[in-house]
């Protein structure tokens, strides 16, 4: 019971319960409708919807958590879908290597752009509107081909992700786990606030998107009805934006958090702070390897200092 309560938290409601009401809901209403064996009538429809008795519509509803508790653990999968992991797909790594293509044209024009930077008229607005939207995609793109995904989200969250404990020398797939515990209860709740965002908007995009196909193969055959299938594919592309801009308000936040907690790191595990910024950055590469279960040399080992017992 207390596992079942602790899934029916605002997220778990937001995240996956709504979205899987619409889906269903969508589907359903288009089926009652007469689809696709006959062109859809909303009276059909609402007249199908009057003859549901109580047990029925309980059912439903039961049907809806069971199918939301066991879609639950797929939103992770479901995002690094949306991020570009293809991998493991059938062709995923040759459909992947395609997409990106576009991203490393556009990596390359922006490494251009940055170089000419003081080389063109000051006066001319073109270069320099150019200049400024290299400058703003530099900042949600990786600086390495070889770490380009294939989509715009996926880009964004790397980009972020990796840059807001790389400006210290840490890794953030290590230093996270052991970072995230130590966050003020202000910071975690602001990221877990934006984390939400994210995932709601992931999970409706793909929600939009299965409804768009479905709704395809139920309204082919009359033409006029395909309008909501239209409606289905701008809010999955609104969506798909939307995520956009939550992956970078969840990135800003999170490199907030790691600069105002990343030395509590230190505390955490009782040994001595770095007296400045290049101590830190350089005692950081030696925790990174002490994360990722790398032998230290001797050298290393002396770099961090345990404090004092009080």
């Amino acid at each position: 019971m207390e596992a079942l309560t602790g899934r029916l938290s605002t997220r778990f409601l937001i995240v996956t319960v709504v979205p899987n009401i619409l889906l269903v809901g969508y589907v359903g209403f288009l089926i009652a409708a007469g689809a696709p064996a006959r062109s859809p009538s909303p009276t059909r429809a609402l007249a199908v919807l009057d003859k549901l008795t109580a047990v029925q519509v309980i059912a439903l509803l039961v049907g809806l958590l069971i199918l939301s508790v066991a879609t639950y653990p797929l939103q992770t999968p479901l995002i690094q879908l949306i991020e570009g992991y293809w991998q493991a797909l059938p062709f995923g790594s040759a459909i992947a290597d395609r997409c990106t293509d576009r991203f490393r044209l556009e990596l390359r024009w922006v490494n251009q752009e940055l170089e000419r930077e003081g080389s063109e008229d000051e006066w001319d607005w073109a270069a320099r509107q150019a200049y400024a939207h290299a400058v703003y995609r530099e900042n949600w793109l990786p600086a390495l081909e070889e770490d380009l995904l294939p989509t715009t989200l996926g880009n964004t969250l790397a980009t972020g992700e990796i840059r807001a404990c790389r400006r210290y020398k840490l890794e953030t797939d290590v230093t996270l786990p052991r970072l995230a515990p130590l966050l003020s209860p202000a910071s975690l709740a602001e990221l877990r606030e934006r984390r939400n965002q994210l995932d709601a908007v992931v999970r409706l995009c793909v929600v939009s998107g299965l409804a768009t196909a479905i709704s395809l193969g139920l309204l082919l055959r009359f033409g006029p009805w395909l309008f909501l299938t239209l409606a289905t594919y701008v809010l999955c592309w609104a969506c798909y934006r939307a995520a956009i801009a939550a992956a970078r308000g969840f990135c800003i936040h999170l490199a907030a958090a790691v600069d105002l907690h990343h030395l509590q790191l230190y505390d955490a595990l009782h040994l001595e702070r770095p007296a400045d910024m290049a101590a830190e950055l350089k005692r950081n590469v030696i925790l990174t390897d002490l994360f990722r279960g790398e032998v230290l040399d001797k050298d290393q080992l002396t770099e961090l200092r345990y404090l004092p017992p009080q």
